[in-house]
């Protein structure tokens, strides 16, 4: 029996398969460990994919043998996601699960490519560790296309003016840079006053804020462009400016290509929107304290939310002479994320091109702009037209009985 099996070593040798049999019994967790540290990834995608790894993979895979996993393995593995409920929701650790909702379908997506992208380096390894990828062409959930949701313009005036009120020009400028300029946060957080061409209003992206720092770079190829911004929110920029004593010096810290993080410095005309204590937004911090706030203190109606009104003393569910809890007159709750959907919204319901709405959002591939093809004033146009003729082409009966006959006629001969 040995003999055989080293015969049959020893002419794999010959015909060139130099991998070691044991090679595939390296643990996952340690294979793992050592994709990571040679990954090239960028610091925020290699944070999603840790993120990823800790939360849904390391206790059920860490300790297994790589050559040991199956198919069948890695398919029971997906069916258990399916049930299983969000880590976070709201924001939040979940503690408690009840009313938590189930994993996503592109999470689930998500979680099997960290998984399949460490057996893909572990077959493209000279000489290779395994020869077979358990994770590859599983059962997988399918991603329902969604409804591009976006705010309507009375809600986007309504949202301006209760941040307007709250928080001030600042917040507002930075959202309506994102409503209307279909600016990413990051790139609004990461903007500099030497990127704006105050002259012809524009201004060229370049830097973004990301939550390991500056990031010199855009997000893609196509995110590095030049767009313009509307008069009045420039003015609003140019008043922001104009409250600075002095420039001062740039301390926000820079993301290299390599992912490393360098402290800020150098003369730089600094922020157009810096964080209340100085240095860049936070992300998190922007969405609790501003967003967040002035969406539940939104009211249509004119009245005061709950938490705006000095009385405390209010009926619930109801819209009473000062204060207002209907949640029929709550403006629509999104992440801020809606700022690029609903500028692009927007744009396509105006007749503008996809073409140019791709280069002012930035997007990389013309398929995500396409899902906004539907608003386009002239989109549904020849459809609706077929309609009205069909339904205003006369028709007796007469005529019905007439085509009927024609139609048998011609199947009988």
């Amino acid at each position: 029996m040995v003999k055989d099996w080293a015969l049959k070593q020893e002419a794999k040798f010959r015909s060139g398969d130099r991998r070691d049999p044991r090679a595939g019994e390296v643990k996952l967790g340690d294979w793992r460990k050592r994709v990571r540290n040679a990954s090239g990834l960028e610091r925020p995608t290699l944070a999603k994919h840790d993120s990823l790894w800790r939360t849904h993979c390391e206790e059920e895979w860490a300790a297994w043998p790589m050559n040991a996993v199956t198919r069948t393995e890695a398919q029971g593995w997906v069916n258990r996601l399916k049930g299983t409920t969000r880590a976070r929701h709201k924001g939040r650790v979940v503690i408690e699960t009840e009313g938590v909702p189930l994993l996503k379908a592109s999470t689930i997506h998500e979680v099997v490519f960290v998984m399949g992208n460490l057996y893909v380096a572990a077959m493209t390894e000279d000489p290779p560790l395994v020869v077979t990828n358990p994770f590859a062409k599983l059962d997988l959930p399918k991603i329902e296309p969604r409804t591009v949701e976006f705010y309507e313009r009375d809600e986007a005036d309504l949202l301006y003016a209760t941040v307007m009120e709250l928080s001030g020009l600042k917040w507002r400028t930075l959202i309506e840079l994102g409503m209307d300029v279909g600016l990413r946060p990051g790139e609004a957080y990461g903007l500099h006053a030497n990127q704006i061409d105050w002259i012809r209003g524009l201004i060229t992206i370049t830097h973004v804020m990301t939550r390991y720092g500056l990031r010199e770079y855009p997000k893609s190829k196509k995110s590095h462009r030049t767009v313009p911004v509307p008069p009045h929110t420039l003015k609003a920029m140019r008043e922001l400016m104009g409250q600075r004593t002095a420039w001062g010096v740039c301390a926000c810290p820079k993301v290299l290509p390599d992912g490393s993080r360098v402290p800020g410095g150098g003369p730089c005309p600094g922020l157009i929107f810096p964080a209340a204590q100085g240095g860049p937004i936070d992300d998190g911090n922007f969405r609790d304290r501003i967003w967040n706030v002035a969406v539940e203190a939104a009211r249509p109606c004119g009245q005061l939310s709950p938490g705006r009104a000095q009385d405390t003393l209010w009926t619930v569910g109801e819209c009473g002479p000062k204060i207002c809890d209907d949640p029929s007159h709550k403006l629509r709750r999104f992440p801020p994320k809606i700022m690029r959907h609903t500028a692009a919204s927007w744009l396509v319901q105006d007749g503008v091109p996809l073409y140019d709405v791709q280069h002012l959002l930035g997007h990389e591939s013309f398929a995500t702009t396409q899902r906004y093809a539907h608003l386009a004033p002239e989109a549904h146009s020849k459809v609706i037209e077929s309609w009205k003729r069909r339904a205003s082409a006369p028709r007796s009966s007469e005529d019905g009985a007439r085509a009927a006959h024609d139609m048998q006629e011609a199947r009988l001969s």
